[in-house]
């Protein structure tokens, strides 16, 4: 795998998992009954913070996983 494939294979990765908890806080803020102001508040701030942790996690998780390839 070349480089650019990891970055766009990691890239969804992470944002699928970003969008996931987002989605799995909004769904939680609703049931407990938070205004609409607060659920999308938090959802963003959920989002972009697990972007945040994600994004190094991920992508260096790829690039270990596929570094043998670039020699074989």
């Amino acid at each position: 795998m070349n480089e650019r494939k990891i970055l766009r294979v990691s890239a969804l990765v992470y944002t699928g998992i970003s969008l996931c908890v987002a989605i799995l806080f909004f769904v939680a803020a609703s049931a407990l009954g938070y205004s609409m102001m607060a659920r999308v508040g938090g959802t963003v701030w959920v989002f972009l913070l697990s972007m945040i942790v994600s994004m190094p996690i991920v992508t260096s998780y790829w690039k270990k996983r596929h570094q043998g390839d670039a020699v074989a």
